[in-house]
């Protein structure tokens, strides 16, 4: 396979993998601020893999850095949403099924806060990396498609595969999800299973996205906003399209960052474009605050 040809593959899949991730994000937890970057789980994806390849063990096959990556990336998830658990508990008391509803602005601080200290330790364990391999593994850690090696993309489009199927298979759930866990259960949804399923998927799409091209962050943001306003709302068309426009967008990206000097990550293109636009919803009344799921 060509390297250029492997490479827009390999931002097709990433910004589909982001992108999905923060519209179904988005839609479970009711926030227009959440996706995987924002939420910590790109950071501990990215931990989790750069200790993978400081210890040598990338080196058993290309399967090493998406399985590191999905562990980093339930760890994270994990510990924002055992502080959304504990804020909610102690504002509410201990009712019955408190781990699915917590504040959609306490999960979104909660994994902005598990995202920085996640980020402090990828630089920590990238201190840590071999000589020879120093810059590479830092030059991925900010975004990098140029040096994806086959197995691991031909892994990554089947489960990312695997994970549209699912998702799919879901979507009436998904999309009743979005008025509100109460009102799903009124609906004959269950949420628990659901937001399993979908915290599941997201788990193992950003897990692709991090085992490709490192850290690449807002990209799940920007996307789903964008397909919102153009097209529709609803699941089976929100998925697709978004998919397509943030794999349109990675690439884009990975060839604006060679334009400029010094051959600029893929990531930091994505966050220079992403972040204005984070501001802006964050500034926007209403668009910032979180709903109680």
């Amino acid at each position: 396979m060509g390297g250029e040809l492997l490479t827009v593959l390999a931002g097709l899949t990433v910004g589909a993998a982001l992108s999905v991730s923060g519209v179904v994000l988005q839609g479970v937890l009711r926030n227009p601020l959440a996706e995987p970057y924002m939420l910590g789980i790109v950071g501990g994806g990215a931990l989790f893999a750069v200790l993978a390849i400081n210890l040598g063990l990338t080196a058993a096959g290309g399967f090493v850095l998406p399985l590191a990556s999905l562990l980093g990336s339930l760890f994270a998830l994990s510990i924002v949403a055992l502080v959304a658990c504990v804020a909610r508990r102690r504002r509410f008391g201990g009712t019955d099924g408190a781990l699915l509803r917590f504040s959609g602005s306490t999960i979104v601080v909660a994994g902005w806060v598990t995202g920085s200290l996640l980020g402090s330790l990828d630089m920590l364990a990238l201190s840590y990396a071999p000589d020879g391999a120093f810059v590479s593994v830092s030059k991925w850690l900010y975004g990098r498609l140029d040096a994806v090696d086959v197995r691991t993309m031909i892994l990554a489009l089947v489960v990312l595969g695997a994970v549209f199927a699912v998702l799919g298979f879901f979507r009436r759930e998904l999309n009743v999800m979005e008025l509100g866990h109460e009102e799903a259960e009124c609906l004959g949804v269950n949420t628990r299973l659901t937001m399993f399923v979908a915290i599941g998927a997201v788990a193992m799409a950003t897990a692709v996205s991090v085992a490709l091209a490192g850290a690449v962050g807002f990209v799940g943001l920007v996307v789903p906003h964008i397909v919102r306003r153009l097209v529709a709302v609803k699941m089976e068309i929100l998925l697709p399209i978004s998919a397509l426009i943030g794999g349109i967008m990675v690439v884009a990206a990975e060839y604006v960052g060679r334009l400029l000097p010094g051959d600029v990550g893929v990531g930091v293109v994505c966050a220079v474009l992403g972040a204005p636009f984070f501001l802006y919803l964050l500034a926007t009344p209403s668009a910032g605050e979180g709903r109680d799921i």
